[in-house]
């Protein structure tokens, strides 16, 4: 890719301590602030219900679809940077997944596929999380998994089916609302830094 280029990426987007959709919002402003990045399109929130972990507090979780110049590792480095300004505290010791303010995962970075120690993509579990491919499936339904050849509506199809029939632990799921729209929400501010 050139240095002019810029990718199609998905990020992943979840909190389940505090306000949680004002977190993911803070984040998705966060992210637009920086000029390499254009945030295009958000999904619906959804609340779900813990994957993988146990916690009493259930998630909200959102999609959202930039273009960016900047590679996977700097993208990445970004991401954590926000969670860390958002109040995420990572604690090494602690063993498996934790109840957090803001969690970011870079999902898909156009079709590239990286295996490292500090980046895997696609998302090695993005296929079996409904958290992930319900709100991804809402704003682009047709996108291609590279690793698996199927489109984004597909897999979450599949994955439906693999949970109705026992295959996969039932995962709960609703589409929510915004308070406001994250899109307005983000013009808003950008009117508001130029004035």
């Amino acid at each position: 890719m050139s240095a002019d280029a810029t990718a199609r990426v998905f990020i992943g987007m979840g909190s389940n301590l505090g306000n949680s959709l004002e977190s993911l919002l803070q984040a998705w402003e966060a992210l637009d602030h920086d000029e390499r990045i254009d945030c295009v399109a958000i999904s619906s929130p959804y609340v779900s219900s813990p994957v993988d972990m146990y916690s009493q507090h259930w998630f909200t979780n959102a999609v959202g679809e930039i273009r960016t110049t900047l590679n996977p590792y700097e993208l990445l480095e970004i991401m954590l940077s926000v969670e860390t300004a958002l109040g995420r505290v990572r604690d090494g010791q602690a063993f498996g997944y934790q109840d957090r303010e803001i969690d970011l995962d870079l999902l898909y970075y156009g079709e590239q596929e990286i295996d490292e120690p500090e980046l895997i993509l696609p998302h090695p579990h993005l296929h079996d999380r409904l958290f992930v491919l319900s709100p991804m499936a809402e704003i682009a339904p047709d996108f291609v998994d590279c690793r698996r050849g199927r489109t984004i509506q597909e897999l979450e199809a599949r994955l439906h089916k693999s949970i109705e029939s026992g295959v996969e632990r039932k995962q709960e799921i609703s589409r929510s609302t915004w308070q406001e729209d994250p899109q307005l929400h983000v013009e808003k501010q950008r009117r508001a830094a130029v004035s």
